[in-house]
Formats: structure tokens, sequence, C-alpha cells
């Protein structure tokens, strides 16, 4: 059965539409006419919306197609905090996060790790990451397309990772309102993401207070969301991983968010934040890039922003033989959650959940699909040109 991600299937409806307009120039009555011109369009931006999913592969199943579509939650229930399940794996569910300073209150992903509802480990208070999603897209997608909790799950299987609490916010308002992680002009996604999610999950669930045991990761815009909320907010996450991300609020939907105006959108780009950054500057969170050497648009800042950071720290970057596509974020999550945990975890927790380090050499390409393997991390990323300052002018 050809799947929707098909390369087939984008040719055939191509070529039914092509057949549709053929029908509607050459056949003589006009109600048939009509109906074929009507259902070639249909079925040409039907082949249209296949293409874009053949290249990005959001959606490699009909049915993570239709849960998303429908605004479905597949099988996935109301996530609890107390429900016991000592033997079962991570569990994934939905939870409301209620906004008291924001205003706003969306549904979020939580993912709760095997060990949370072992009773030896009733004492333990996780680390937690948030996870952002990308631009379109939903807390949803993390499931549908990246399957996160059957990556964390066999990483934790593997002792490649100690246990985590996930918790997947929704980024954006309802429909195409995308706003991206900011404060701006009648937006508050910021103050939801970093203080209303982050007071209800501490509120709920037994996470760590530390805010050097939070980390922020994303993909696409999730991954500027990431970069951009850790470096604003320095001494409230200890770690961010991104992976195909953009680094100016111009380069991405942040900039039409803040209506263009200027000084938000330069105090709202990770790549100048982190140019402005020195040895004086204070805590910074550690940084973990992995960028796709497809796409040189997003390629060049990601190696940019990686070396700006490198002045300070050692800057894992991972190149990804691909876009800005669900295959690049699929192969890049299992090694973001890795080192995630790596920096994440306090002496305690490392004496609870020891985890395997492999000895061979760090590697800094990731293979996309299938990923093959699990790989300690790079070494620091090589010089890269710096973005000159014509390059920092918008663009009109």
């Amino acid at each position: 059965m050809l799947g929707p991600d098909s390369r087939l299937l984008t040719a055939a409806l191509i070529l039914v539409s092509v057949a549709l307009v053929v029908g509607a120039i050459r056949l003589r009555l006009l109600p048939v006419k009509i109906l074929c011109s009507a259902l070639s369009i249909a079925v040409a931006m039907t082949g249209g919306v296949a293409a874009v999913n053949f290249y990005y592969g959001y959606y490699t199943s009909w049915g993570q197609l239709w849960a998303d579509f429908n605004g479905g939650t597949g099988d996935l229930g109301v996530i609890s905090a107390t429900k016991p399940s000592p033997l079962s794996p991570g569990r994934l569910g939905w939870t409301l996060l209620p906004g008291k300073l924001s205003g706003y209150s969306r549904r979020g992903l939580v993912y709760l790790p095997p060990q949370y509802s072992q009773p030896q480990y009733a004492h333990v208070r996780f680390p937690v990451v948030e996870l952002f999603h990308g631009s379109p897209g939903t807390p949803l997608s993390w499931n549908t397309t990246l399957q996160v909790s059957r990556v964390a799950d066999a990483l934790l299987a593997k002792h490649l990772i100690g246990p985590m609490v996930l918790v997947m916010p929704g980024i954006n308002g309802p429909g195409t309102d995308y706003q991206d992680c900011v404060n701006g002009p009648g937006l508050n996604d910021e103050t939801y993401l970093l203080k209303d999610v982050r007071a209800d999950v501490l509120a709920r669930y037994r996470v760590s207070g530390d805010p050097y045991q939070w980390g922020a990761a994303g993909y696409s815009s999730g991954g500027y969301c990431a970069a951009n909320i850790a470096l604003r907010h320095r001494t409230s996450f200890g770690a961010a991983a991104v992976i195909e991300g953009y680094f100016r609020a111009a380069d991405g939907p942040a900039g039409t968010a803040l209506s263009g105006n200027l000084p938000l959108e330069n105090a709202n780009s990770p790549l100048y934040a982190a140019e402005l950054l020195t040895a004086g500057s204070g805590p910074v969170p550690a940084f973990w890039v992995a960028a796709g050497t497809h796409d040189k648009s997003d390629y060049r800042p990601a190696t940019v922003f990686a070396a700006a950071l490198d002045r300070l720290q050692q800057v894992p970057f991972i190149k990804l033989n691909a876009g800005d596509t669900a295959n690049a974020w699929d192969a890049a999550l299992p090694a973001a959650l890795t080192w995630l945990w790596q920096q994440l975890e306090t002496p305690d927790l490392r004496v609870l959940f020891p985890v395997r380090l492999y000895s061979q050499p760090l590697l800094s390409t990731l293979p996309v699909r299938p990923v093959k393997g699990r790989h300690r991390l790079p070494a620091k990323p090589h010089s890269s040109p710096a973005i000159t300052p014509a390059d920092k002018q918008r663009t009109t």
C-alpha cells in the first residue's frame, strides 16, 4: 500500500490531474468539462501537498496524517502523575497547561519515564526537557512524526540516557497564528513557555526545581525557540539542543509575529545574542547544534552560531545529510536526548542511573534514515566564515 510519503503517490496524482485537464479540454458536454476542471484543480493541489510531504517526510503513514489533520490524539489519553505502572514503558499523554501570567491555555504532551512510577525511585525528582515543535505543527508531531516516547524508551533500555520528563507544549496560537515562542505586540508566548509551563509542571509532577536541570530542545522553528529562550534567560536552563533551527527572527515566523519591529527582532535573534557574549557575561547554557548540509541558507547560520558560542564553550556540531526535513529531525533526536541527559544529570543521578559511554572516535556527521547505532557527541566544530554586517541588514 502506498504511504503518504510515497514518490509513486505523488506521480500518480500528477498524472490524474493531467488526465482531467485533457478531459476538460476534449470532452464536449459543458457539465463534464466543469467537473473535470474542478477535479483537476483539487487533485493538483493534493499532489502538491503530497510532493511537499515527500520532500519533508512529515507523515510516513496514513495513521499519522489522520491523527494530525483530524486533531486526534491517536491512542494517547490524559497523562496522570499518580497512576502506578511500575512494569510499563514510559507513558506519553495529554495534559492541560494553563497560563496564569500569559493568559494562554493550551494542551501539551508529557512523557513520564518508566522509573517515574517505580517505588524505588519515589524520592527522585527528575530532570525536565521542554521540547518545541515546528511551524506549522502541534505537540502531537512529537508522537506522529518523531515517535519521541519510543526513542526515549529505546535509549533508556540501552542505558544511553537516564530518566527525564519530557514536556511538549504548544508554541503557537490557533490555526496559522505562528508565534514561535516570542513576546511581542499582543503576544505572550515566551512568558507562557518559560514561566507558565514550568510552574504548572513543577506543581503537578515530581521534577527538579533546579533550573540547571531543565533543558530546551526543538526542531525547525522549535529549534529557534530553544536557542532564543535559552539565551534570553541564561540562568533558567542548563542546556539547549537545536535541530535545524533558524537563528535570526527575521529568517522565520518570529519576524512576522514581531510585526517587523527591528529592535524586537534583534533582541530575539540568538545569533546576535551569541556574538555579544564574552567571558564576563555570566552563566551560559550548554549548547548542541545539528544542521543539514543540503540547505546552505540554514546550514551556514548554524555554523556561525555554533562558532560564536564556541568562544566560550565546546559546542557539539552535528552535520546531517539532509535539509530541514522530518528525516533529519528523526536522525538527530536520539543524539540530542543522549547529550541532554549528560548535561542535566547530577552526581546523584549519575550513580542511580549509570549510562554506557562509547569509546569509539566521536562523529560529526549523522546518517539520515535509517539511523544505525547511537553515537557519542563530536568534538568542537571547524571554524566557519562569519556573517558580515551586510548579512545582518533586513531585506525588503
